[in-house]
């Protein structure tokens, strides 16, 4: 475990302390050992089996043996390059480093001609992508706002042809369907001259999202294992609730969500040692009148921060949501 590290003491502001590393630590390792997740999809589950975790196939349940989860932290890779289309926005992530993404997906937009609300379409996502290019303080794109006016079945295709064509830094999106995510990969090796230039410069970041609490679905699965067979970052992001989807306590809260990263971790590994990996969390509270996520609650803020300590503490880089 020598990866693992204290680094509370150069920290400004710290949700955790060192100790408190250690326990949610060895929490999630009993969690994930005793009770496991909730894995949808066969060839995910063989996977898993294949590497040793004890399968329960009638129920779509993956135990996890200690050593396989702290073998897959140490072969996530402590930094490594979100590359641009153009090289010169390149961005180094990992360590102390600090970058900076936009917030997503906006389903309205105040128009800038008629300063009216309306729903967003493909061709606002253009323009922000383009702004958004232009923007020094931006390393990262993520579909900023949804194209609300083409074909559903393919929205996340026409999002990425969007983008594509106005973006010259990394992009990172979250596609729904294996088929689509395929085909998405295909159009970014397109752009790059070929998969093994791909697999050299990924100019695209792939999103897994666990559902809150402890299952990954068969989409996310397969999204994990498509990414790491071509060698792509792969942001493993879980979004639970406090007392919603998640337990009411911070630390209860921090348990379930570093399980069910390390859930995806685990299965990227599997097929990719060393497949580069953003540990994400846009975790907040349960509003509990409203049952809505308050994205701008402090708690908010609190997730972040501790899922931060919790990066740096196993040596992966973080993306966390701001408020």
């Amino acid at each position: 475990m020598a990866k693992f590290t204290h680094e509370t003491d150069i920290y400004g502001y710290c949700v955790l302390r060192n100790e408190d590393l250690d326990a949610i630590h060895e929490a999630t390792l009993d969690l994930m050992e005793t009770y496991g997740l909730q894995i949808h999809g066969k060839e995910a589950l063989n996977i898993y089996a294949g590497a040793g975790c004890e399968v329960d196939y009638e129920n779509d349940r993956v135990k996890f043996p200690r050593n396989l989860v702290i073998d897959s932290i140490e072969a996530c890779p402590a930094e490594f390059t979100l590359c641009g289309r153009d090289p010169k926005n390149d961005t180094l992530v990992g360590g102390k480093r600090v970058a900076y993404k936009n917030f997503g997906t906006g389903v309205f937009i105040i128009d800038p001609y008629t300063h009216k609300i309306r729903e967003t379409t493909k061709q606002d996502l253009c323009d922000v992508a383009r702004f958004c290019d232009a923007m020094e303080a931006c390393d990262v794109f993520s579909i900023a706002v949804t194209a609300g006016d083409v074909n559903q079945k393919v929205r996340s295709l026409h999002e990425a042809e969007a983008v594509l064509n106005n973006l010259t830094k990394n992009f990172a999106h979250d596609l729904e369907g294996i088929k689509n995510t395929k085909r998405f990969i295909d159009m970014a090796a397109a752009i790059q001259g070929g998969y093994d230039k791909l697999r050299e410069r990924p100019i695209i970041t792939m999103g897994a999202c666990p559902n809150s609490p402890l299952e990954i679905n068969e989409n996310e699965t397969s999204i994990i294992k498509l990414s790491a067979e071509y060698g792509l970052p792969i942001d493993i992001l879980s979004m639970g609730l406090c007392g919603g989807t998640t337990p009411a306590t911070l630390a209860g809260t921090l348990v379930c969500t570093n399980a069910e990263i390390l859930g995806g971790i685990v299965l990227a590994q599997i097929i990719n040692k060393g497949n580069p990996i953003l540990y994400g969390t846009s975790t907040t509270i349960m509003d509990m009148k409203t049952a809505q996520s308050p994205v701008g609650a402090p708690e908010h803020a609190m997730c972040g921060a501790a899922v931060g300590q919790i990066g740096h503490y196993y040596g992966i880089p973080t993306n966390v949501g701001g408020t």
